[in-house]
């Protein structure tokens, strides 16, 4: 009985020890956890901060060329700094500061003007000069916080941002409680040990190791398992209770730390194509507008060289997308063994890539000098799935400020050089000269036959079906617009969306999508909804009511049945594009937040506009069944969006292990779309697929009559 004793004494002060542990350990990790939040939220709004990270991934340090809280801050940003602490509030449920620090004073809080300082800091607040978490002194009370410190260009501390987790006296209460409650726990069993030695011995010889196994396993982060020994009426029924309600904190710590980790993939996927993982067309807008921020302010030139394999299509065309695939990802690599410090390559989509070349001293030399390097190892055989082949590439090359000081114009100069180039007979480069322009019938960027398109009707639109997961019942398609070029054959939205947009006619593009297809779905045998993509671009103009409103006036299209599709590869301006889809939505037009989990389209733009709809982004689908981190990420997303009441689709479905795991976060509340269901068809097919389907059903409600 005495050994029973000791170990059961040594078994609970170890528990004792461990939960003692483990509170102070959530603390800091909530802390950080916070921090993290904090900063993304911050990166979003300021878009010209940067961040300093330690070797954990932790933010430590936020850059800014000047305070968050200044005036022509907020003019830039359209926030307050009292609306992103609320923001920031809202996600981490708790209280957030923004402080100014001055060499005198201190920190004080901008909102309040009161000082702040840390409780166990006796260097007169030199510990808020630094990445902190720890218990501050604010208004009186005292809170456990996390905070970052901001700092100017010149690494001069101007600030700090602190986000809680709560006050000292509620976290010790609880903390306090447990701990009471596990001590009183333990003299009531001693005292009944004394007294019923055999009840004891009969009732806790067997529940005391496993409740000290359940701490153990909860100390090494294992919460897979419930305690035991809950349903007893008795002490050892409460320890397990509290040992649970421990277990369950744990679990939320967890979920909070996958929280972080989803916004890390999700901030690295937006500026990221997941194929080559190069950095995107979003990544290129950025890293351009910083370059030319530069060029203004420090005098810091670059180049613009725009990359297009020669012969990409054969290839794909005779040895499959695979091999394509293989193409593009190796053509990647040998782009970045180009690089010097400085320079970054960029895949902007299908077969074309970029590099923002730094200058160090001569743009044209240093320039011919990278691009013979260019051509000379894309013209190296390639490799790929068994199959060799030699493929060659285009060049045209831009210099800023020679060849423009926009980012517009040194895209548009560089595209001009780069169809000289292959007007040349490709496998060369050439650089802008004033007066080059595009041959129309070699230029598939050239508005004019934009305009051409749609004025003879090149245009036209196919629809992908969108179904029921649960039933397979057909809830609507989705519009997608193909383009056969008089010159060029059928061509898909990638060669020309992105263009539309830089050369301004993607607004005429758009109106006319948009009045097709809202005639298209009103002639449909039944009242299914049609889905129509919509660029920010668009969302920007001022027409885009009308337009939406006189397609549905001139079709007669009831508003529920038309959804607006919005993209994510590229951020929303809340004071314009705000306003625009709210009066959408007042028509009564539901609105899709598209490619959701990449891009911008992050959680916080589901709280921020009025979407209704979510689609999963394409490229989180595709690794389903490869990934378990994706798994994790798709079903987090899903259930995060069913429980804000938004309808879900996942897109690009095209395997039976994808349906299979998709089925397994609820059938009945997800639709998809992808091959696996069915490709993008002619309207003519879906008029006859849907008169199936309603035939189909006038013969089953006459077999139960």
């Amino acid at each position: 009985m005495l050994g029973i004793l000791i170990a059961y004494g040594v078994g609970s002060g170890a528990g004792l020890f461990e939960v003692n542990r483990i509170s102070h350990e959530q603390w800091f990790k909530q802390a950080s956890t916070n921090s993290q939040i904090t900063s993304y939220i911050i990166r979003n709004i300021y878009t010209s901060v940067t961040v300093k990270s330690n070797h954990e991934g932790q933010v430590i340090s936020i850059e800014s060329e000047r305070p968050l809280c200044d005036d022509e801050t907020v003019i830039q940003t359209g926030f307050d700094p009292a609306d992103m602490l609320t923001l920031v509030s809202t996600q981490t449920h708790n209280p957030t500061w923004l402080l100014l620090y001055d060499k005198n004073k201190g920190f004080t809080d901008t909102q309040t003007v009161q000082k702040i300082t840390a409780v166990d800091d006796t260097a007169n607040g030199a510990a808020l000069e630094k990445y902190y978490r720890g218990f501050v002194s604010i208004g009186g009370k005292e809170y456990f916080v996390g905070s970052i410190p901001i700092v100017n260009l010149s690494g001069e501390l101007i600030g700090a941002v602190v986000s809680s987790i709560g006050e000292r006296n509620a976290l010790f209460a609880t903390h306090n409680q447990l701990l009471k409650n596990t001590l009183l726990m333990l003299i009531l069993i001693l005292g009944i040990t004394v007294v019923v030695v055999n009840w004891l011995v009969r009732n806790l010889f067997r529940p005391v190791p496993r409740l000290v196994q359940a701490v153990t396993l909860i100390a090494d982060e294992q919460t897979d398992q419930v305690t035991p020994f809950q349903n007893q009426e008795d002490e050892i029924g409460e320890l397990a209770k509290a040992i649970e309600k421990l277990r369950v904190a744990m679990v939320d710590r967890g979920y909070l730390q996958r929280m972080q980790e989803m916004a890390q993939k999700m901030e690295y996927m937006a500026h990221h194509d997941s194929l080559t993982l190069l950095p995107n067309r979003v990544a290129y807008r950025n890293s351009i507008d910083d370059r030319l921020i530069r060029l203004r302010t420090e005098g810091c030139i670059f180049n613009l060289l725009l990359i297009d394999l020669d012969n990409f299509k054969p290839v794909n065309d005779t040895y499959g997308h695979v091999v394509g695939d293989e193409l593009l990802v190796e053509s990647a690599t040998r782009l970045t063994d180009l690089l010097n410090d400085g320079d970054m390559a960029i895949r902007l989509g299908g077969d074309e890539f970029a590099i923002l070349q730094r200058v160090n001293k001569d743009s044209i030399s240093e320039a011919e000098t990278l691009a013979r390097r260019v051509l000379e190892a894309l013209s190296q055989p390639f490799t790929c799935s068994g199959h060799t082949f030699s493929i060659s590439c285009s060049i045209g090359i831009s210099c800023a400020p020679r060849h423009g000081n926009t980012r517009e114009d040194l895209f548009t100069h560089a595209d001009l050089a780069l169809y000289t180039s292959k007007s040349f007979g490709r496998n060369c480069f050439h650089f802008y000269s004033h007066g080059m322009t595009m041959n129309p019938s070699n230029n598939l960027l050239f508005s004019q036959e934009i305009e051409d398109g749609i004025r003879n009707n090149e245009f036209f639109l196919h629809y992908q079906k969108i179904t029921s997961l649960g039933n397979y019942a057909i809830e609507g398609y989705e519009a997608l617009v193909r383009w056969q070029h008089p010159t060029r054959g059928l061509l898909q939205p990638h060669h020309f969306i992105s263009v539309s947009e830089d050369i301004g006619l993607i607004t005429r593009l758009g109106e006319w999508l948009i009045r097709s297809a809202c005639m298209d779905a009103a002639n449909w045998p039944t009242a299914k909804t049609v889905a129509v993509n919509v660029s920010p671009h668009q969302l920007r103009s001022p027409r885009i009511l009308d337009i939406i409103r006189n397609a549905l006036q001139e079709s007669g299209l009831d508003p529920a049945r038309l959804e607006i599709e919005i993209t994510g590869s590229e951020q929303l301006d809340r004071e314009i594009i705000l306003p625009a889809l709210n009066a959408i939505q007042a028509l009564g037009v539901g609105i899709v937040l598209d490619e959701f989990g990449t891009g911008f389209a992050t959680l916080d733009y589901l709280i921020i506009f009025p979407f209704s709809h979510i689609k999963i982004a394409r490229s989180l689908i595709d690794v389903l069944d490869k990934c378990e981190d994706s798994q994790v990420l798709v079903g987090m997303l899903v259930r995060y969006a069913l429980q804000r009441g938004l309808k879900v689709t996942a897109k690009g479905v095209e395997t039976q292990q994808q349906y299979e795991f998709l089925a397994t976060l609820g059938g009945e509340e997800i639709t998809v779309q992808g091959y696996y269901f069915s490709r993008a068809v002619e309207n003519a097919s879906v008029v006859a697929e849907l008169e199936l389907e309603l035939e189909l059903e006038k013969m089953e409600s006459t077999c139960n009559l």
